[in-house]
């Protein structure tokens, strides 16, 4: 979950502490948001209890984020599945641009 652009641990924020503030969840992403096509080309969504998590991370990076800061920005988010390589190819999957050079995806809060 997205609380003014920041991602936070949804059960230990107070909902009085939302109040009146820009929340952004999964949801809000529509489903055919580019990171969330990517997890499941990319193989990144292996059991889907991490998914959610590490899509609204990587959705707080902004586009094509360094590995460095994708390893920073999802520290928090844990997946026993996946060993976390195909997370990250999911995340530079989302913004690469397809073999005939057009762009593929936009950025974070692209239109989709």
């Amino acid at each position: 979950v997205l609380i003014n652009g920041d991602p936070v641990c949804a059960c230990l924020v107070p909902f009085a502490q939302a109040r009146d503030a820009d929340v952004l969840t999964i949801e809000g992403l529509g489903g055919h948001h580019p990171l969330q096509t990517a997890f499941v080309i990319e193989g990144g969504a292996q059991c889907g209890m991490c998914t959610p998590g590490m899509i609204m991370a990587a959705y707080a990076l902004g586009p094509r984020p360094s590995i460095d800061k994708v390893r920073t920005g999802l520290a928090g988010n844990l997946c026993r599945c996946t060993g976390y390589e195909a997370i990250y190819r999911s995340i530079a999957g989302a913004y690469a641009a397809p073999k005939d050079g057009a762009p593929r995806h936009g950025g974070a809060g692209a239109p989709t």
